[in-house]
């Protein structure tokens, strides 16, 4: 019998926000957040929020790892659907009026013939035409709202995030995986860049906004921090919280404060002024998944209907849309299980572990890859009591061997010491890339 030492929450439920991508004040002082969902896939929405942090508005018909709301002039909310790889508008009433899959006669087409490939931001221009930034498609681009593409830039991105129109006419982008923020005129030349390609100066920005003084703010995810530069590049402003805080997106009021949407940190929305104090907050955050005593089920032998391993969830918020668990079957005494995927982004199976501060865990499990092209490994996470994890990216957590290629069984064995701040664990086989890792006996025990 597992031994449950907290219980998780239903998942999808309406208004529960897990990991807000995208925030928008509104002229109503309400504010519109886009939500992806939680680790499973389940849940993403678009919420509007009043002062006091009812929920007003919500729309979630279909959507998955929904990465931004922005309310258009005649009322209705433009959405970018981002696993869908779709675009769509709807309504106050929740009627959809229009959706990128119905384009070139139901293709989803654009009309140079490629399609929406991960569109991660959309803004309406003054004309009523759109820009869309196409992450997986390395560009962005103005099109009208029949898919024709009037404008695009494509030239040295790399899965770029949020471009934005400035009022001289030019667009402000963030070029995510090449860590940097740059400025583009309509001739596609580049007339400013900050950034240098080094996580020390950015590491994967994933906003910028300029400011009337010229300067501009920018959310550098990964180092957990919003800082304003100038236009010569110098630092002016840098706020972070004392936890880390992998902020998505930072949003300008008229008020001249700062609405930050705080995704692997504390499942928030806070908006600050300029000396960081909080003057407004949004979370409702419900966890999910429920906390075990123990690692429970380690070899697999229980499974449930939906052929999972009991106790273990498949989180495929970052998959892209792909990935699916397997057993090998012909394995001995018992099937093991494995995960499958088929693209860039990240897959994992896991269970969330209560921990003791201090302690130090030996962890071990046997480990089989076939033709993974990024990497697999077994790692673990810890998180604190607002289920913030303590580090600031997937390749600072403590892990095993990272195993790539065809390997035949391999043993995996590592230690860990539980770190200050730390409530429970999550422990997480992962493949990213392409490829199949299998698990067996795997093991968590007092070291």
């Amino acid at each position: 019998m597992a031994e449950i030492v907290s219980p998780g929450c239903p998942r999808g439920v309406p208004g529960n926000v897990e990991m807000p991508l995208a925030v928008e004040r509104l002229p109503n002082g309400n504010t519109l957040i886009a939500d992806a969902g939680d680790e499973a896939g389940f849940g993403s929405e678009i919420v509007e929020v009043d002062r006091v942090g009812n929920i007003v508005w919500n729309y979630h018909e279909g959507l998955k790892f929904a990465h931004s709301a922005r309310r258009l002039k005649n009322g209705n909310t433009l959405i970018t659907d981002t696993t869908n790889n779709r675009l769509i508008e709807v309504t106050p009433e929740k009627k959809m009026v229009m959706n990128s899959d119905e384009w070139c006669e139901g293709t989803g087409k654009l009309s140079d013939g490629s399609h929406l490939h991960y569109p991660n931001e959309a803004y309406e221009l003054a004309d009523g035409t759109f820009l869309v930034t196409d992450r997986n498609n390395d560009r962005f681009i103005q099109i009208d709202r029949h898919g024709n593409i009037l404008w695009s830039y494509d030239k040295e991105l790399h899965h770029p995030h949020n471009a934005n129109p400035l009022p001289n006419g030019n667009f402000l982008v963030c070029d995510s995986d090449g860590n940097r923020i740059l400025e583009v005129n309509r001739k596609k030349e580049i007339v400013w860049c900050y950034g240098d390609g080094s996580p020390h100066t950015l590491w994967w920005p994933r906003g910028a906004l300029r400011l009337k003084n010229g300067n501009t703010v920018i959310t550098d995810s990964k180092n957990h921090r919003v800082i304003e530069v100038t236009p010569e590049g110098k630092t002016v402003w840098t706020f972070q919280t004392e936890h880390v805080d992998k902020f998505y997106i930072t949003h300008l009021t008229e008020e001249e404060t700062f609405l930050i949407a705080s995704t692997d940190g504390h499942h928030q929305v806070m908006e600050i002024d300029r000396l960081g104090n909080i003057v407004w907050l949004f979370r409702n955050y419900r966890r999910p998944a429920p906390i075990y005593a123990r690692l429970t089920n380690g070899f697999f032998k229980e499974v449930g209907e939906d052929g999972m391993p009991r106790h273990w969830t498949l989180a495929t918020r970052l998959s892209e849309g792909g990935g699916r668990v397997i057993w090998d079957t012909s394995h001995r005494p018992f099937p093991c299980p494995g995960l499958e995927y088929d693209r860039p982004g990240g897959l994992f199976l896991q269970q969330n572990i209560a921990v003791r501060v201090g302690e130090t865990y030996r962890i071990g499990a046997e480990i089989k890859t076939v033709e993974v092209k990024g990497t697999a490994c077994l790692h673990i996470d810890f998180y604190d009591a607002f289920g913030g994890s303590l580090y600031r990216d997937i390749t600072e957590m403590p892990s095993g061997e990272y195993f790539s290629g065809t390997n035949d069984w391999t043993h995996d064995l590592f230690e860990v010491k539980v770190p200050r701040h730390a409530t429970f664990a999550q422990i997480r086989l992962a493949l990213n890339h392409s490829g199949i890792v299998f698990i067996r006996n795997l093991m968590m025990n007092p070291a």
